[in-house]
């Protein structure tokens, strides 16, 4: 037989264990039905399962177009990184009481090859997802940019958006 003392020390650890495991349960359950709160709610729209959805893409479609949006995001990612150090570079510059005209325009001159590559990356990326689509789905993502663009809003000769003529 148990000594008194043993069996009390057992019956408090199991009382715990049973309050961890009941505080464990609700916890899941509790998390759980959040989850699905916000899974129904997010707001977000996915524009990769949109623009498939726009475009009628096929599965091998989509995995293509997936693979070159990967590729673009990471190759943005590198120059915007690029780009935040030599504006940092700048300020650090400017800050300087005497501040070096070469460097400032050595800078200058860098944040615009960086902006024309940002450019020349979007550029590669459209013309690609076109190479990815068939002529009709070619002729919807043209459409598409040019919603994007906002190109039906704007003056054809000047291109701004609120242009008296």
């Amino acid at each position: 037989m148990i000594p008194e003392k043993t069996n009390r020390i057992l019956l408090w650890l199991n009382l715990v264990l049973l309050l961890v495991i009941a505080s464990a349960a609700v916890t899941f359950f509790v998390m759980k039905s959040t989850n699905e709160k916000v899974k129904a709610d997010t707001g977000v729209i996915n524009s990769m399962a949109l623009l498939r959805k726009e475009l009628g893409l096929t599965d091998d479609q989509y995995r293509k177009v997936l693979v070159e949006n990967d590729r673009t995001t990471r190759t943005y990612n590198i120059v915007f990184d690029m780009l935040c150090e030599t504006n940092v570079a700048m300020i650090e510059e400017l800050a300087k009481t005497n501040s070096d005209p070469a460097v400032l325009d050595s800078l200058s001159r860098k944040v615009g090859t960086l902006s024309t590559s940002l450019r020349r990356h979007t550029t590669d990326y459209f013309m690609n997802l076109k190479g990815i689509c068939n002529e009709e789905q070619q002729q919807r993502l043209t459409l598409i940019f040019k919603s994007m663009m906002q190109l039906d809003e704007q003056c054809k000769t000047c291109n701004k958006k609120d242009c008296p003529r």
